[in-house]
């Protein structure tokens, strides 16, 4: 199926969703909202109640509360993840839990929404979760070493498709591509790889709320930590769809500085992948030259400047060398 016949079917559509939550009403509103979008919603208002469901019928995605008695959400995931037909699990946690948020994703969950609930950034990611377990299983189906670059393509449109919703993330992922490919051949890596890392580098992002993406001030303590871990979110998301060893890598460290002050892992110069250098370089250009809420868009000229104020802290030497080459040559690629 294309990624543009994908967005013509609602993502939700016949997914077969459970519910948890010990607040009733809280269930019942969630529920409404995901059979507006097609789903086929199953209720449960506590854990060992949700557990006892996932014995009698299987499930595309599981919403639960992290907080309940007896039986918590995590303990939910845990048990979701030993089915066969694993489905996706998105966590809801207390605002300020930065606990609970760090344990549902460390843990394995693959989105985490925050309450007091908004429940269209809900319906946001259960349709991010569907979709990309939707891959997984086409993936599986067709045989991992055969498919994986074409599932990952896809994962690419659907990435895309999400950004054109913000005005400020539209074409971001697809610029990083573009730019990509231009600094793989100075740096001696394969550029198809690099651009298909840089297609996906930031689908772990979609986990993050677009109000904290966009706030001017620093985000709230939740938001932050699911900014930094949204590169090892979106890791192993590719690595459930077959995606290599180097491709994984790459998204996975691709906000590792070299002087040793990026995140996730706060690893440093020859210790971060070559690719995730590269691809860390050419994330950067394309976000200096796109528009944020608090800055307008930067011109090739002033791009030019950061990267040379960077180089050695930010980028890597030959990763800076490499896209002031690019940039003094084809100024018009970050357009």
């Amino acid at each position: 199926m294309t990624g543009s016949l994908q967005r013509m079917i609602p993502p939700l559509a016949a997914k077969r969703i459970l519910v948890v939550d010990d607040e009733r009403a809280v269930a019942a509103a969630i529920g409404r909202r995901l059979e507006k979008e097609g789903a086929v919603c199953t209720l449960a208002y506590s854990g060992d109640d949700a557990i006892a469901r996932l014995g009698a019928a299987s499930f595309d995605l599981i919403i639960s509360d992290v907080q309940m008695p007896g039986r918590s959400g995590i303990e939910l995931l845990d048990q979701a993840q030993r089915l066969a037909d694993a489905p996706s699990v998105i966590l809801l946690a207390a605002d300020g839990d930065v606990t609970g948020t760090a344990d549902a994703l460390s843990r394995g969950a693959d989105g985490l929404v925050r309450k007091p609930l908004d429940i269209e950034l809900l319906v946001h990611e259960a349709s991010v979760a569907t979709e990309v377990r939707g891959l997984r299983l086409a993936m599986q189906a067709a045989g991992a070493a055969r498919v994986a670059g074409p599932v990952l393509l896809v994962l690419g449109e659907i990435v895309n498709a999400y950004e054109k919703a913000d005005p400020f993330r539209a074409g971001y992922s697809s610029r990083t591509a573009r730019i990509a490919s231009q600094l793989a051949a100075p740096l001696g890596l394969d550029g198809e790889r690099l651009a298909l890392a840089a297609r996906v580098h930031d689908i772990g992002m979609l986990a993050v709320p677009i109000a904290e993406q966009h706030a001017e001030g620093a985000p709230d303590r939740t938001s932050q930590h699911l900014i930094r871990v949204h590169p090892t979110l979106g890791a192993r998301w590719i690595e459930r769809l077959g995606a290599d060893r180097v491709i994984v890598g790459a998204v996975a460290a691709h906000h590792e500085r070299v002087d040793g002050s990026g995140y996730p892992g706060g690893i440093a110069g020859d210790h971060i992948p070559a690719e995730a250098r590269a691809l860390g370089t050419a994330a950067a250009i394309a976000a200096m030259s796109g528009a944020r809420p608090w800055r307008a868009k930067l011109d090739a000229d002033a791009v030019i400047e950061e990267l040379k104020k960077g180089r050695g802290s930010q980028f890597g030497s030959a990763e800076a060398d490499a896209a002031l080459d690019v940039l003094g040559r084809t100024p018009a690629i970050i357009g």
